[in-house]
């Protein structure tokens, strides 16, 4: 008797806290069965009645915690959105905001913690990549790494060991004079303005006008015997001109006491003549009264 009332009164418990669960008059109806029918049937319905308060909180727990996952995303659209809007005052103006700059991590645990706050209910940890592998594979990827940090480095390097070697074939295939007085010329570009344009000639290298491209290195030009004439450079195969040939630069090169560009002209459509005056110039002409000298 003690058993059944206890289990009654457990029924009657649910019945006052759960619409879901046994409703008073069913649990009178029950007082016509004899005991043992009557105990498993209480049993049953209280069964059924913890199995659906079970599963009730499990879906709202499950809710909770979509609503805390989802909220952080929400709150990061929000901030994105907020930086890509553009405020604009009647003059026409766009009025500069200035915005309070968080770690977005630490915006995201300050909602957590004040949600904990709030709520007080089971912790919900935001969403991140804690795979833990096990010491083998662990060492393995350690290894990997490694090797990869390792190989990187090494590409580096042959890719500047690479153009320093394409660098030096350059430098070789490139005459710089009887006693390679011109090299000092090497790397160097000098510009000149001449009141509408800006022209640029980097030596053995190419020749502009602004951005235009007037010519590239060809080399000496050559003499009557073929021999290459080291008082004028040549530049062709620059822009091509509208309605007439390929851009070019000739460069008559000087003696002079410093580097730089005295003139510039057009004597023809799309073919340039600089002046460039430069100490090297003044050694070739030197050795070449020299010999005149001796002879």
């Amino acid at each position: 008797s003690s058993g059944i009332n206890a289990e009654y009164g457990e029924v009657q418990e649910y019945s006052r806290r759960e619409e879901s669960m046994l409703d008073s008059e069913e649990v009178v109806s029950m007082s016509d069965l004899s005991v043992p029918d009557l105990l498993e049937r209480l049993q049953n319905q209280l069964r059924l009645g913890r199995e659906e308060q079970t599963q009730k909180e499990f879906w709202e727990k499950s809710a909770a915690r979509k609503k805390k996952v989802r909220k952080p995303e929400l709150k990061a659209e929000k901030e994105e959105k907020e930086k890509e809007e553009e405020l604009w005052g009647e003059d026409g103006q766009m009025i500069s905001r200035e915005k309070d700059e968080h770690d977005p991590d630490e915006l995201v645990d300050e909602e957590w913690d004040d949600e904990k706050g709030e709520e007080g209910g089971d912790d919900v940890s935001p969403i991140r990549n804690t795979i833990v592998y096990d010491q083998e594979t662990q060492r393995l990827i350690d290894v990997f790494e490694e090797a990869e940090t390792l190989y990187n480095e090494a590409k580096k390097r042959y890719e500047h060991a690479k153009r320093q070697v394409e660098e030096m074939e350059k430098l070789n295939g490139i005459d710089f004079g009887p006693e390679e007085e011109f090299f000092s010329l090497w790397g160097q570009c000098f510009e000149h303005y001449d009141g509408k344009y800006k022209y640029s000639l980097c030596h053995f290298d190419q020749s502009k006008q602004d951005s235009t491209s007037i010519g590239k290195w060809e080399g000496w030009q050559k003499g009557s015997d073929g021999r290459p004439n080291y008082g004028v450079m040549m530049y062709t195969r620059g822009a091509s001109c509208w309605q007439g040939p390929n851009r070019s630069t000739r460069v008559e090169v000087q003696c002079g006491s410093q580097n730089e560009i005295v003139s510039i002209g057009e004597p023809a459509k799309c073919e340039y003549a600089f002046v460039f005056k430069t100490p090297a110039a003044c050694i070739t002409i030197q050795d070449e009264h020299e010999i005149h000298d001796e002879l």
